[in-house]
């Protein structure tokens, strides 16, 4: 009966392949290659212990490639595939070498994808009519036992195929039979065996070698002959309308590329100032200045103020809006006038009170630079005014007569003004509110020939200002 199954599949197979070699893209040929097969089992007897290893053996046969389009085809095949495996069994008198061989005759029917000319993907069912088995012992004995298998494998089989279009090419895929082969009336020798159940499993490698079709047949058609245009460099429009024949370009600029005038890398047609050189985020026109101050509006802090490059386009501010900007501004922080620099004027009954106040200073006779009891009112006074305004500062100068030595008299103006300073600031005011400065006998107002006027040059001024 499996004779007879066997030799009519070889029939049917045959005058497909001799009907489907009629069509003009139908192809197929001879394949020859090898498997490297394995057998596993899922259980083991008691006192046996199995490994199973891999074993070649050969594979070729004919195949056949029907496709359904350009990337889809069905690619059936007729194989003698000698599958099996080799194993080492254990037992308590120790291990031995064995070779099962089953050889089949294999119906591969898989899905061919192309992925270009490169590779193709296969993937589909496999069916295995087993043709004959042989089993060598750990001695060298040969004996037949397809008996014992089950003569028909139902197996899934996936791989790729390389160069699947060209005469000569090679398929690497795999088999994984789903079917269990052992034959279950065999039950001596499943025990022999010492296994319960064995799949096949294997992986394949074959040479394909197209003998027909493949290719649409080539049809002779005569067409009349047609001049050839140069289009040289391949913009459609032919060289001899192309005013720039080896760069390609647009028929609006008779085949030149569309122009960038200004050269900022926005091409004239899209370039809203095509003769300025700008910027695309401006649509090709120069970064704008809306206040004109030399400074562009993207780093421009005020961009509709004219300001200058140190304040980041801004004005120089004016912190009290007095009118005098900062950097010319004495007072920045407190409103004043132009004149004085921009600090406030000090008024000047208020000074000439300070200037009265300033001559009630005396000094002790014992050393000349201590202050006397009496000085205490107008100092008082003097801090008052001070602590009641902290923005309010004061310069202290003391002034001698030109009598004596001139450094000694300058240490001495500068011991005064030191201890004038030293009182206001024990009387709550802040030592940044006052300046001391002695000038020794450098800036007479009187006349230091006479009594009198080296009487008026000995002297204190307290100066008010901001």
């Amino acid at each position: 009966m499996k004779r007879k199954t066997l030799l009519l599949l070889t029939i049917c197979v045959t005058m497909a392949a001799t009907v489907l070699a009629q069509t003009n893209r139908v192809s197929g040929g001879i394949t020859a290659g090898a498997n490297y097969s394995y057998l596993h089992s899922s259980d083991n007897a008691s006192g046996y212990n199995y490994d199973w290893k891999w074993k070649f053996g050969p594979a070729g046969g004919i195949y056949l490639n029907i496709p359904f389009g350009n990337t889809v085809s069905i690619q059936p095949g007729l194989l003698y595939s000698q599958m099996g495996s080799r194993y080492d069994v254990t037992d308590n008198t120790g291990t031995y070498k064995w070779i099962q061989t089953l050889g089949y005759l294999s119906v591969p029917v898989p899905l061919k994808i192309n992925a270009g000319n490169s590779f193709a993907f296969l993937l589909g069912p496999q069916l295995d009519f087993l043709v004959g088995a042989r089993l060598k012992d750990a001695n060298d004995n040969k004996t037949k036992n397809e008996n014992q298998f089950k003569q028909f494998d139902f197996a899934l089989t996936g791989g790729i195929q390389i160069m699947p279009n060209s005469p000569v090419s090679l398929t690497v895929r795999g088999m994984y039979g789903l079917n269990n082969l052992m034959e279950t009336s065999s039950s001596a020798y499943s025990q022999s065996f010492a296994v319960g159940k064995l799949h096949n499993s294997g992986a394949q490698a074959t040479l394909n070698f197209r003998i027909f079709g493949g290719k649409q047949k080539a049809v002779a058609v005569t067409t009349p002959e047609v001049p050839a245009v140069l289009d040289s460099d391949g913009d459609g429009i032919p060289d001899d309308q192309d005013k720039c024949p080896n760069t390609a370009g647009v028929a609006k600029y008779n085949g030149c590329p569309v122009p960038d005038t200004d050269n900022d890398g926005i091409n004239d047609d899209e370039d809203k100032c095509p003769t300025v050189a700008g910027v695309a985020k401006y649509n090709g026109c120069p970064v704008p200045d809306t206040d004109n101050d030399g400074i562009n509006d993207d780093n421009d802090k005020c961009p509709t103020v004219p300001g200058v490059e140190r304040y980041q386009g801004c004005p120089i501010p004016d912190s009290d809006n007095d009118g005098v900007n900062d950097e010319e501004d004495n007072c920045p922080h407190l409103a004043g006038t132009a004149a004085n620099h921009g600090c406030p004027e000090i008024d000047a009954s208020t000074q000439s009170k300070v200037d009265m106040m300033a001559k009630g200073i005396s000094w002790s006779s014992s050393t000349g630079y201590k202050l006397s009891a009496t000085s205490n009112k107008s100092l008082d006074q003097i801090a008052n005014m001070l602590k009641a305004d902290s923005n309010l500062k004061v310069t202290v100068s003391a002034h001698t007569a030109n009598t004596g030595d001139a450094d000694k008299n300058k240490t001495l103006s500068q011991n005064r003004a030191d201890a004038v300073k030293d009182y206001l600031v024990s009387k709550g005011v802040m030592e940044s509110q006052i300046e001391a400065k002695g000038y020794g006998g450098e800036q007479p107002i009187g006349d230091n020939k006479t009594a009198a006027g080296r009487a008026k040059n000995q002297r204190v001024e307290v100066k008010l200002h901001y």
